[in-house]
């Protein structure tokens, strides 16, 4: 089982650099590169000229009329991004009249960080609100080719990609085959559109992949594969399962806990693969049904990660495509979470104590199941056991003061997981055999395909769409994007929801300060990420996991050997449902402190 170390020579012998290896250094070498120069690249390319986020970007003239006219508006300005033209007639500012140059100059060439201004302006005879906000982040107008098609042609690529989408996003769900060959199909298809229709090409393609955010799924995904192969999970399993001793509510309420301290800085999936296996242990020791365990661990795993910007993708993919920093989710994210975590705890408790837990598993005869074992480490075992906690720690410092050193965090974990690929002592065909190929390409995929739905223009009316709903009311957006994004994932799980709804969430002009969209749109899809057992990345891992360990020892668990859909929707729905209704409040109390 997996919480016996077992000792493997080749694991711990350093072998020469074969050509997996080059390639591996090679791909991170060109990730490291691209985290210090890719935006100046992507901004060169796009013809992206920086400017003064505090000033509006806007020229205003006075006609005869004594009205205020704006004459031009400077190219990724906030003004431009506000949906400003030249020719708008500027009305008020914040509900004030403006009547002169000078005042609307005053008003909207201050601009304080994360500030928000409501303009009304006349626009053809209509009277319209604009919003502009010094925004965090760079901004680039990649519905720009399609902005020169007509409208009805323009209106059919985006009515074409709509239904390339759906139709992914339904195979994905049904999970008729690996979902990255489904991504990578579709992503093909939509590009080939954009190249028919002139809107999305190959290279626009290439600059759609968030790369700072696939280098921190890598470099800390090498992190959390050394550790792992060095033992560190082995032996905290070992000493949970001594702690126990048997305790059904104590094991629940110790492996929940852990799962969250590991999802902390180690990604969901690699946390998943290390505690289900010690819990299904736990299971034939202790006598009791796993299920309600290890669904509690999945949403564990969710709200760890949840907590930090390493966790998981959501997060990872927020902070490398936007200025969030490490120290940003400690002080905004950590402390909902763990108020949640509590939330869930007191939730299984008393779930758990109208269920019969203890349960007795069908051994078939003769069948031996060996308690667990302390692990035992060789000195090479303890050398790279060592090194992999010594990287960790100074990653997770340097994460923490990122911001005074100018570094970006991808960067810091591509050198962290570099260093224990090359000097950790662990064999590394060992450590490349176990990298997420398959969910990198994943994610490279899904971000060429919203970048074809975003060339569309389809991703600029989303975004407006959901403004106007909002009723000019940055809190009340925060709050529609939350609950959107919680159902949307129940479906789509968090991936892909997170990919979809980012470009959306940048569009928007009424976003309020201090990052509290992102807070948004990182807690919906954590509720909805913890309502159903596909809407967890880790949830259908787990399930296989259950799968696997009753065929492998050929026993029989209580209601059948896997978790259904409806077993952790039970648990789960109740669950969104609490996290969304506190996060709600949670999100209108920092808005009411901070906006």
């Amino acid at each position: 089982m997996l919480i016996k170390h077992v000792h493997k020579k080749e694991k711990v012998e350093d072998n020469k650099i074969n050509l997996k290896a080059v390639m591996l250094i090679n791909i991170i070498f060109f990730l490291i590169v691209w985290s210090f120069f890719g935006k100046r690249i992507e901004q060169q390319y796009y013809g992206y000229i920086p400017v003064d986020s505090r000033k509006s970007g806007l020229e205003m003239i006075q006609n005869n009329s004594g009205e205020l006219v704006v004459n031009t508006v400077q190219k990724h300005s906030p003004g431009e991004v506000g949906g400003i033209k030249a020719g708008d007639i500027i009305v008020g500012i914040n509900g004030e009249l403006i009547t002169s140059p000078d005042l609307a100059a005053q008003r909207l060439d201050t601009l304080n960080k994360g500030e928000i201004l409501e303009i009304v302006l006349n626009r053809d005879g209509r009277k319209i609100t604009a919003y502009i906000s010094n925004k965090n982040h760079m901004t680039i107008n990649r519905a720009s080719k399609s902005q020169e098609l007509s409208f009805t042609a323009r209106l059919f690529v985006m009515i074409i990609c709509v239904k390339l989408t759906l139709v992914m996003f339904y195979l994905i769900y049904k999970n008729i085959i690996n979902r990255m060959y489904i991504v990578l199909t579709f992503a093909a298809h939509m590009l080939l559109v954009g190249l028919i229709f002139g809107v999305y090409n190959v290279v626009d393609a290439f600059f759609a992949i968030k790369f700072n955010t696939i280098s921190l799924l890598l470099g800390m995904g090498i992190i959390s594969i050394v550790l792992d192969e060095a033992g560190v999970f082995d032996y905290v399993a070992y000493k949970m399962n001594k702690f126990a001793k048997g305790s059904t509510m104590k094991i629940l309420v110790l492996c929940c806990f852990v799962t969250y301290i590991f999802s902390l800085l180690v990604n969901n999936l690699t946390t998943i693969l290390v505690i289900v296996p010690m819990t299904l242990n736990l299971a034939l020791l202790a006598d009791f049904d796993p299920k309600p365990v290890i669904i509690g661990e999945i949403i564990s795993s969710n709200l760890g990660g949840a907590s930090t910007m390493v966790g998981d993708f959501p997060n990872m993919l927020i902070s490398a495509e936007t200025n969030v920093t490490f120290n940003d989710f400690i002080f905004f994210m950590m402390p909902i979470c763990l108020i949640l975590f509590g939330v869930l705890l007191i939730y299984l408790k008393l779930t758990t104590e109208k269920m019969d837990m203890k349960m007795k598993i069908d051994v078939p005869k003769g069948k031996k199941i060996n308690k667990a074992q302390k692990p035992e480490f060789t000195p090479k075992e303890w050398k790279a056991i060592r090194r992999a906690v010594f990287v960790l720690i100074h990653v997770i410092f340097l994460f923490s003061i990122s911001p005074r050193l100018s570094l970006q965090p991808s960067a810091i974990a591509l050198f962290g997981g570099l260093s224990l690929f090359l000097f950790s002592g662990i064999n590394r065909t060992s450590i490349y055999n176990r990298i997420g190929f398959n969910d990198i390409l994943f994610f490279v995929g899904l971000f060429i395909m919203v970048g074809g739905i975003e060339a569309s223009g389809l991703i600029h009316y989303i975004s407006q769409g959901i403004a106007f709903l909002s009723l000019g009311k940055p809190w009340f957006l925060c709050l529609i994007l939350m609950w959107s994004a919680a159902f949307v994932t129940s479906i789509l799980s968090a991936g892909p929801t997170t990919a979809f709804f980012f470009p959306i969430v940048a569009g928007v002009a009424i976003a309020p300060s201090h990052h509290i969209i992102w807070w948004s749109l990182s807690l919906g899809v954590l509720a909805g990420s913890s309502s159903t057992i596909v809407g967890a990345t880790s949830g259908p891992v787990a399930t296989g996991l259950v799968e696997n360990f009753c065929s492998l020892y050929r026993i029989n668990l209580k209601d059948g050997n896997t978790i259904l859909y409806s077993q952790f929707t039970k648990i789960g729905i109740p669950i969104m449902f609490l996290f969304l209704g506190i996060s709600s409040i949670y999100i209108l109390w920092l808005y009411a402190k901070l906006s």
